[in-house]
């Protein structure tokens, strides 16, 4: 558990990443959240998915609107405006929440997120972070690497690979 995360708010590519792999509830227990947060722009994203009933089937997934005017006062950033829409509406929501940490796996989102002063993760941070608060054993690693890999086609580095599974 991160001290004093007490939002989370996840972008489509991770959200379908934990989604593919029933894994979802891992991020919740990590971060002792009730409830995950995404963006409108985000449930869109999912919407166009087959993975829509399964986040519509998860009661603690909820949808909240990022104020348009903080989305508009952000969008001169460079940075921001290359942005799609799910990330740019996740980096305002995270903003106005304030202590929020923000899961996604697109880099240029994460730095922008970090340079706006957010707390965020990447899937292979994320999983790092579960492994070193021993929420999943080695055998569970390699089984959600695993998934990752085959449903999400996630590509791993060979030293991170390594790391998680070691």
């Amino acid at each position: 558990m991160i001290p004093g995360v007490q939002v989370v708010i996840l972008d489509s590519d991770f959200l379908s990443a934990f989604l593919k792999i029933e894994r979802l509830p891992l991020v919740r227990d990590f971060f002792g959240a009730d409830i995950l947060w995404v963006p409108p722009a985000v449930y869109r994203e999912i919407s166009l998915t087959d993975l829509l009933s399964p986040v519509i089937a998860i009661p603690w997934i909820q949808v909240r609107t990022p104020d348009p005017a903080r989305v508009r006062a952000l969008s001169p950033r460079e940075d921001f405006a290359k942005l799609g829409p799910g990330e740019q509406e996740a980096i305002a929501l995270s903003l106005e929440i304030g202590e929020a940490v923000l899961l996604t796996n697109d880099n240029r989102a994460r730095q922008a997120a970090a340079a706006l002063g957010l707390k965020v993760f990447n899937v292979p941070t994320f999983l790092l972070a579960c492994k070193m608060a021993g929420l999943t054993d080695r055998e569970q690693m390699a089984e959600i690497v695993r998934g990752l890999e085959e449903r999400d086609r996630y590509g791993f580095r060979k030293d991170i690979r390594e790391l998680l599974l070691a």
